[in-house]
């Protein structure tokens, strides 16, 4: 019997994200969650470490899975792999870094917590989106923005502080002891080729 499939999905998304890529996963058993939710005491996690705590928690009785992850999803999926690792029977990070956000990056998501509280969900995930999606992708883009816009202000709030506060894991890379695939889009301007050829 195939691994499960985690697939944990970038900010600013929920498990959603991974909808068309499930079709194409439907020989193997997949689980999507959604890495902001809150807990069954309505406590949102506010770190990167947090998020993967309560996927690997989910894991343990199981067999050990394959942890793909998008972006922030594949922040979560590193410290998985690196804090969890009998969870783990293979990794994917998808379009992520291993680095922690520079003094540019983490002002940045100062101004976005202030875009969101101020102006609103749409507006920030209007400015931020199209900038996450390929060139000639009009239709994921829709998609996307569909998604994005429905994201609870406080869960996206909640993110971005666990985006600019996660830990550098690059002198943690070599401790990663299962198979590993890095895959990066050649259009990504987030995290471009060279983050992912360091991973």
């Amino acid at each position: 019997m195939p691994p499960l499939v985690v697939l944990l999905h970038a900010f600013p998304f929920d498990g959603s994200f991974w909808d068309g890529a499930r079709a194409y996963l439907s020989d193997v058993e997949t689980w999507a969650p959604n890495l902001l939710a809150p807990d069954e005491a309505g406590r949102i996690p506010t770190s990167i470490d947090e998020m993967a705590d309560r996927v690997a928690t989910k894991l343990v009785d199981q067999q050990p899975a394959v942890i793909v992850g998008c972006s922030m999803g594949g922040y979560a999926a590193l410290s998985i792999a690196l804090r969890h690792p009998s969870v783990v029977a293979g990794l994917v990070a998808i379009d992520t870094r291993a680095e922690a956000d520079s003094a540019e990056a983490r002002a940045g998501r100062a101004v976005a917590v202030e875009r969101i509280r101020g102006e609103g969900v749409a507006a920030f995930v209007g400015d931020l989106v199209p900038r996450l999606v390929g060139p000639n992708s009009s239709q994921r883009l829709v998609g996307a923005l569909q998604i994005a816009t429905r994201q609870p202000p406080d869960e996206l709030i909640a993110g971005v502080a666990a985006l600019r506060d996660r830990p550098d894991r690059s002198a943690q890379l070599q401790d990663i002891a299962s198979p590993t695939l890095v895959i990066v889009g050649e259009f990504d301007a987030a995290t471009p080729v060279d983050a992912a050829r360091r991973i």
